[in-house]
């Protein structure tokens, strides 16, 4: 998965194209006739910045190249760092894939791409993490009949090995991974031996060399039937998440039923910074919801917004209502339903200060966000983004992943946050582009 969140494949609708009629009125002559009028163009809100960088081999015989085709590089989550920004990829090479992780400085002018090794059986983009100038990858690979969690410390060209962490045999390959001032901690799913349900477990490691790595240990209680894990820093520890679910109430045909319809809704913990529970778990939002996917991101004021996506229609249909909470050590504040007309239909991206949604009917949406996960202007397509996504940002400047055929074109924006006025928004928001 990319960045570990869901984001359904929808067919394009086209779009209606008005037309206005500009003959002249009986009794008018032609100059007396009203001309068509069209809607002021919309300034675009985010302009790039230094200069493009391509990961994979683009196909010159790719005629939509704004899309995800088969065999494609892989992008993962993206990460801003001192040096300037850093992303994973799962890129083609020959008959097989290779693990690379590329940066760039903070302009966008000078590019590196660093390879890992190459990729065997199963595997997804390499996910890194970092603090100050420190910049770490982990890999997931298959070990035998179990998986392996390799993290490794990018120095420019060197790739410097660490922990490995072994992983149980479920189907999962969600994990993640964050660095504190004196322990890094990785989380990930699995069913341990002695439950029946998936659990998450937690793992931590020296946040200097990312070795010397802990035994493994259960945080979920027995019971909790949980997937998906998210970690952040926070001021004194990190902040750990999760999805919980538990079967939904099913009728005598339950077994011949074609949809999930388990309950799915988030928790989160508060860990120390040696990674130990430093209090019972919060629940985000109602037992009886459908979460779909989600996202979180650190604040500047030490709290963490999250955003999800709660959807009980059939997979498939475009819908669902996006939820805002905000975590605090002193509380829960929320869930706040985002009530925005144009909500996308895939998984939530947040950072800190913006907010991105994909939209089947066009490029991706974006918005400015607040320190509590309010957004302060409306969800606007950016034509520069197209299908693509920001995945890290330096405040105002964003990195952005696009596709482009078999290849991935990373580059960044610098991005406004000013309210914009209306004219060709209001048609925008019509649907009818200003036409």
């Amino acid at each position: 998965m990319v960045r570990r969140t869901l984001v359904f494949l929808l067919a394009g609708i086209p779009g209606l194209v008005g037309c206005c009629n500009t003959d002249p009125r009986p009794g008018e002559t032609e100059a007396e006739a009203p001309v068509a009028s069209a809607a002021k163009p919309r300034p675009a809100r985010c302009q790039p910045i230094g200069r493009d960088e391509t990961v994979g081999k683009r196909s010159p015989s790719e005629v939509d190249l704004d899309k995800v085709l088969p065999f494609a590089t892989e992008v993962g989550d993206g990460v801003a760092f001192e040096g300037g920004f850093a992303v994973g990829a799962l890129r083609q090479e020959g008959e097989g894939t290779t693990f690379v992780i590329v940066t760039t400085n903070r302009d966008g002018t000078a590019w590196r791409t660093v390879s890992v090794g190459a990729s065997h059986g199963d595997a997804e983009a390499p996910r890194v993490f970092a603090r100050s100038g420190l910049l770490g990858a982990a890999l997931l690979e298959p070990s035998g009949a179990s998986r392996t969690l390799r993290l490794a410390r990018i120095d420019r060209d060197q790739v410097h090995w660490g922990a490995e962490l072994t992983q149980g045999t479920d189907e999962s390959l969600a994990y993640d991974v964050a660095l504190g001032p004196t322990q890094g901690v990785a989380a990930w799913d699995d069913v341990p031996k002695d439950r029946e349900v998936g659990a998450i477990l937690l793992a931590t490691f020296d946040p200097k060399t990312l070795g010397k790595p802990s035994k493994p240990r259960v945080v979920t209680l027995p019971g909790t039937d949980a997937e998906m894990p998210r970690v952040v820093e926070r001021p004194g520890g990190f902040w750990l998440f999760w999805m919980t679910r538990r079967p939904g109430a099913g009728a005598d045909d339950t077994r011949y039923r074609a949809e999930d319809i388990d309950y799915r809704w988030l928790e989160a913990v508060p860990l120390d910074e040696s990674g130990a529970t430093s209090g019972t778990p919060a629940r985000l939002g109602p037992t009886d919801g459908h979460v779909l996917g989600y996202d979180v991101a650190s604040m500047e004021d030490g709290s963490v917004v999250v955003i999800w996506r709660d959807d009980d229609t059939p997979s498939g249909s475009a819908g669902g209502q996006l939820y805002r909470v905000r975590v605090r050590l002193g509380g829960v504040d929320g869930p706040d339903g985002i009530d925005e007309e144009h909500a996308g239909v895939g998984a939530p991206n947040v950072m800190p200060g913006w907010f991105a949604i994909a939209d089947a009917l066009g490029p991706t949406r974006l918005a400015p966000m607040a320190a509590d996960g309010a957004l302060t202007d409306k969800l606007l397509r950016e034509e520069m983004l197209g299908a693509g996504e920001p995945i890290a940002n330096h405040g105002n400047d964003l990195l952005i992943s696009r596709p482009d055929g078999t290849a991935v074109r990373l580059f960044l924006a610098r991005c406004g946050r000013a309210v914009l006025d209306g004219g060709a928004d209001e048609a925008e928001e019509r649907g009818d582009g200003g036409s």
